[in-house]
């Protein structure tokens, strides 16, 4: 991520007279730091950027967003959108690319808590980039333009949650606040990935420990999607394979659940039906048999 202060992130103030605009600039000089100073008489002072600068260590994150329409703090007459707007946004994007970039590089090594910590950093920062108008992830695909596909990443993130789950139980809830949070954004996104955050919800519950709202989000899964046999291997799935360590396979009550698919008009029933072998293969070798 390009570093405040450097040619591909110049710091941005704004001040009210000349006088200060050339206080200010001479520690912007001394430093040896990129910046961009606007004269706003009637707007307040916002040093933010210079702040932060100066006391790294301390400062707490406080951004003042300048209207599209103001007059762009540079100074230049123009209107934000017209003038420096655009290419602070250019300068976003390359950063949010490389921390995507980065995540799928941890990723790679396995590093799936470490990979996840800087995906939410960058969900956190897109977020404030999604408008109403956007109804499918297809959709914010315009807001970003970099090299990474937000189609694709928004699932791989997704996924690699669970896998941080896995290592970290306290991943289970940033998992389920992100695919809440997606499906919120996205509701007409592909019937197929709502239904895979959907899901990733529901098993995060039971990754908790919390059985009774894993059944529950599971339940509304298959109401909803009833014909569709991920839901129910997926839900059975929890009680014969258990996420959470502290429980202990239930392979009565997951036969139960595939069993509910097995009355459905459900087409491509191969991988329940598999399921179903590997269960009675388990309960075989169960001493509780």
């Amino acid at each position: 991520m390009a570093r405040l202060g450097t040619e591909k992130r110049s710091a941005i103030v704004r001040v009210q007279t000349e006088e200060r605009m050339h206080e200010i600039a001479s520690v912007f000089e001394e430093h040896g730091w990129k910046f961009i100073i606007g004269i706003e008489p009637d707007e307040p002072e916002d040093i933010t950027d210079l702040e932060r600068l100066l006391n790294p260590a301390n400062f707490q994150i406080t951004v003042t967003k300048i209207n599209r329409n103001e007059p762009c703090p540079c100074g230049s007459g123009k209107k934000y959108k017209k003038c420096c707007l655009g290419k602070q946004e250019h300068e976003e994007v390359d950063d949010l690319d490389a921390l995507m970039q980065e995540g799928y590089s941890l990723s790679e090594k396995i590093k799936t808590v470490e990979a996840c910590k800087i995906w939410i950093e960058v969900w956190n920062k897109l977020k404030s980039r999604f408008s109403p108008d956007m109804k499918s992830i297809r959709d914010s695909e315009r807001i970003f333009n970099g090299i990474q596909s937000l189609f694709n990443w928004c699932q791989d993130l997704e996924m690699e949650l669970g896998n941080a789950a896995i290592k970290n139980n306290s991943f289970n809830k940033k998992r389920i606040e992100y695919c809440t949070e997606f499906i919120s954004f996205f509701p007409e996104t592909n019937s197929l990935i709502l239904h895979n955050m959907k899901r990733a919800i529901a098993e995060s519950y039971f990754g908790m420990g919390d059985h009774s709202k894993g059944d529950e989000a599971f339940l509304k899964l298959v109401e909803e999607y009833p014909e569709n046999i991920w839901g129910y291997i997926g839900w059975g799935d929890m009680y014969f394979m258990p996420l959470n360590k502290m429980d202990t396979p239930n392979y009565q009550r997951a036969e139960q659940i595939y069993g509910m698919a097995l009355h459905k008009n459900i087409e491509d029933k191969d991988a329940l039906l598999e399921r179903l072998d590997h269960l009675e293969e388990a309960k075989k070798k169960s001493p509780d048999k």
